[in-house]
C-alpha cells in the first residue's frame, strides 16, 4: 500500500438560514439560552465543526446509496460493510468491532477524508461583531415556542444561531492510495465525496433543519495534491 497524492477541496460555507450546531449542555452557565452553539473556547468565536461536516456528509451518502447501509443498521449497531473496497468505509473509516473487521480495516488502509474545522471569514467576522452591541456576541438569539399537539399549551424556547449570510472557510483533504491497483478506486471513489456535499445543499447542516435551520451554499475548488 501506498499514498500517491492527495485531492483537496477547499473553499467556503455560505449560510442562507441560520445556523445551529449545539455544545454541550455541561457548558451551559446559568442565565445562557437554552440551546447555545458550538464555540471555539480560546476565541469565543462560532464555527463548523470538522465532525459534525463530516458525519452529515457521510449520512447523507448512505442514504443515498441505500441497500445494507440502511436495512442492517440499528439504533444500538451500525453496519459496517465486510467489503475493503465499499466506498463509505473506504472514504469515512469506521471502528472496528471485531477481529474481522479489523482484518478488513488494516486491508482497506487508512481513512481517505480529512475534514477541517471550519472558521468564520475575516469578512464575516467583522460583519458579525457588530451584533456584539445588541447584546450577541457573532450570533442571533432566535425566540421559538413550542405547542405540543396534545394540550396546546405554549413554551416558550430560545435558540441561538449563526445568521444567515455568514461566511465559513472550510478544507477537505482525500487520501488517494494505491492498494495494488494504481490507485484508481481511491479516484473513482471521489465521485461519492463530491455527492455528499451535492447532497448537502440540498438537504442542510445542523440542528433543526426541517424548521428552516441549517441551508447552506457551498462555493468550492478542487486542486492535486
Amino acid at each position: 500500500m501506498k499514498l500517491l497524492g492527495y485531492k483537496r477541496i477547499y473553499g467556503i460555507i455560505r449560510l442562507k438560514s441560520g445556523l445551529r450546531i449545539g455544545m454541550s449542555k455541561d457548558q451551559m452557565a446559568i442565565g445562557d439560552v437554552d440551546n447555545p452553539v458550538i464555540r471555539n473556547p480560546l476565541t469565543d468565536e462560532p464555527y463548523i465543526p470538522g465532525s459534525s461536516l463530516k458525519g452529515k456528509m457521510r449520512y447523507l451518502l448512505e442514504w443515498h446509496l441505500g441497500g445494507d447501509y440502511i436495512s442492517r443498521s440499528t439504533e444500538k449497531h451500525v453496519y459496517v460493510p465486510d467489503d475493503p473496497k465499499d466506498p463509505v468505509g473506504r472514504i469515512f473509516g469506521s471502528a472496528p468491532s471485531n477481529e474481522s473487521q479489523r482484518r478488513i480495516a488494516q486491508e482497506r488502509g487508512p481513512t481517505r477524508l480529512l475534514v477541517r474545522d471550519a472558521y468564520l471569514t475575516p469578512d464575516s467576522k467583522k460583519a458579525l461583531e457588530s451584533m456584539t452591541a445588541r447584546g450577541g456576541y457573532l450570533t442571533e438569539v432566535k425566540q421559538e415556542v413550542f405547542i405540543p399537539r396534545i394540550g396546546g399549551n405554549a413554551n416558550p424556547r430560545t435558540a441561538e444561531r449563526v445568521p444567515a449570510g455568514a461566511e465559513f472557510a472550510f478544507e477537505i483533504v482525500y487520501r488517494v492510495m494505491d492498494t495494488g491497483d494504481g490507485g484508481q478506486t481511491d479516484r473513482e471513489n471521489f465521485k461519492h465525496v463530491q455527492k455528499a456535499l451535492e447532497l448537502l445543499q440540498l438537504d442542510g447542516l445542523g440542528g433543526y433543519i426541517s424548521r428552516g435551520y441549517g441551508q447552506v451554499e457551498l462555493d468550492y475548488r478542487v486542486e492535486e495534491k
